[in-house]
């Protein structure tokens, strides 16, 4: 199916698109809604966004759609690849065409036959990189500042949403190590509400109430 070109993407009703496909959703959900809709909205062949490992220097897809269908499970090595200038440049990366010829090396370019595409890093509050977004296209991608507005739009949901994810790991592992401080605690530890009912003990008060 032919699909128009950047310069005729109607802004507004992608801007609806992100708020209707997304406002509902978290985690897992929230990701693949959003880059399916923002491969609609600008028109290309795929869309991912991915949580980025420092050491490993490895990118993991949190969300990948490419070609009308999902790909599970995808991770790599930024280096050699077009993620690599996004994750240490960190900022917006447009290649509009000759993909396939500049990144000869990276297999999964050459095996999509890819002409362009567009990343950009999704950060935390101290400018350390969390992952990043992209698109990727069969055909040159123009530059079109409209298009890269709302690509950045995009980004700042889904930079949004994994520091919230992030940032409710961090809570949750700091309760289970509290939790396992407490349950191991030798002295008794009993938990009131406002009406003095207890709520919890853990087992040294047990073993000292019955």
């Amino acid at each position: 199916m032919d699909r128009p070109p950047l310069q005729d993407i109607d802004v507004d009703a992608a801007l609806r698109t992100i708020l209707e496909g997304t406002a509902t959703e978290t985690g897992e959900q929230f990701f693949k809604a959003l880059v399916k809709k923002l491969a609609a909205a600008l028109n290309t062949h795929g869309a991912w966004v991915t949580e980025y490992f420092p050491e490993s220097r490895r990118l993991k897809a949190l969300a990948f759609w490419m070609g009308e269908q999902w790909l599970e499970g995808w991770e790599m090595v930024v280096d050699g690849t077009p993620c690599e200038r996004v994750i240490d440049e960190r900022c917006l990366i447009h290649i509009p065409d000759n993909l396939v010829e500049i990144y000869d090396n990276d297999p999964d370019v050459q095996a999509v036959g890819a002409a362009s595409y567009m990343g950009m890093p999704l950060l935390d509050l101290n400018g350390a990189v969390l992952g990043h977004l992209a698109v990727l296209d069969l055909r040159p991608m123009p530059h079109e500042p409209r298009a890269q507005v709302l690509f950045q739009i995009f980004a700042a949901r889904a930079a949004a949403e994994l520091r919230r994810l992030r940032v409710e790991a961090q809570v949750r592992e700091r309760e289970q190590k509290l939790g396992r401080l407490v349950g191991s605690a030798m002295d008794a530890i009993i938990e009131v509400d406002q009406h003095l009912q207890v709520t919890q003990m853990n087992p040294a008060a047990e073993k000292v109430f019955g």
